[in-house]
């Protein structure tokens, strides 16, 4: 398979792309910045297998470059995190929160399944939501509504082109908390402006980063693993929460809470 991923500098991205390498297929790594280029290829040298290319999916002119390529799957993985109240948040941090990890990963898809129609290929589109889309956490509501809706549009579109095609089909994966530094930076995030509100922002943060250090995987196995099985295999199934420990959690807070 041909497999494309999005926002696979480091983390999750960069690691299902070098599993998928090692089991022979054909991978695209993309990333934000072309001075991320240089780290990553020289990770990546012995591979030749993969290319890596620049793809900010906030640009029309980077998105229209999967336009030439042949894709089997497009694994829509980059996501920017902005912490912060919703009671002093800008609306402008919000609006590119949306942009980055909703709006725009919604018109490369666009681009992607037109392209599969045009030329009659079949195709997966795979969506990285979080369970931070069912599960509310405090001062990153930002970060949560995007992935919350980032799920809802993975179930509309998979319902929506059953009703045309077979031949194009839909995953979501809904990953718990991994220590990869990701986290630790959306939660320092409501430190760069002082709070009208909340007097004790260093001790929440502190607090914050203990608890998902404490509960957070310190590797990646897992969701690497349920990434990679929803690219190759051909079941039916939609929808993969992972590590199993977390999402069952997450299920609890649902019967209790709601």
């Amino acid at each position: 398979m041909k497999i494309l991923i999005t926002g696979a500098r480091s983390g999750i991205g960069y690691e299902v792309g070098i599993e998928l390498a090692n089991l022979g297929h054909f991978v695209y790594l993309t990333v934000h910045h072309e001075k991320e280029l240089v780290t990553l290829e020289e990770k990546i040298k012995k591979y030749s297998n993969i290319k890596c290319f620049k793809l900010d999916i906030n640009l029309e002119s980077d998105r229209n470059k999967i336009k030439d390529l042949e894709i089997d799957c497009l694994i829509n993985n980059a996501a920017i995190g902005i912490g912060g109240s919703l009671l002093e948040l800008k609306v402008s941090s919000l609006k590119k929160n949306f942009d980055v990890n909703v709006f725009s990963s919604l018109r490369l898809s666009q681009i992607y399944a037109s392209n599969c129609f045009v030329n009659k290929r079949k195709a997966k589109i795979i969506f990285i939501s979080s369970l931070a889309s069912i599960l509310p956490i405090n001062f990153l509501g930002s970060y949560s509504m995007t992935k919350a809706s980032i799920s809802m549009m993975a179930r509309v579109l998979k319902n929506e082109l059953k009703l045309i095609t077979n031949d194009i089909t839909v995953k979501l994966i809904e990953p718990g908390i991994y220590n990869t530094g990701f986290n630790d930076v959306m939660i320092e995030n409501k430190l760069l402006e002082e709070s009208n509100y909340f007097s004790n922002l260093d001790d929440i943060t502190l607090r914050q980063k203990r608890l998902f250090r404490l509960i957070g995987k310190n590797n990646l196995e897992s969701v690497v693993r349920v990434v990679v099985k929803s690219v190759l295999g051909n079941s039916n199934r939609f929808l993969y929460k992972t590590p199993f420990l977390q999402a069952f959690m997450c299920k609890l807070y649902l019967i209790v809470f709601r």
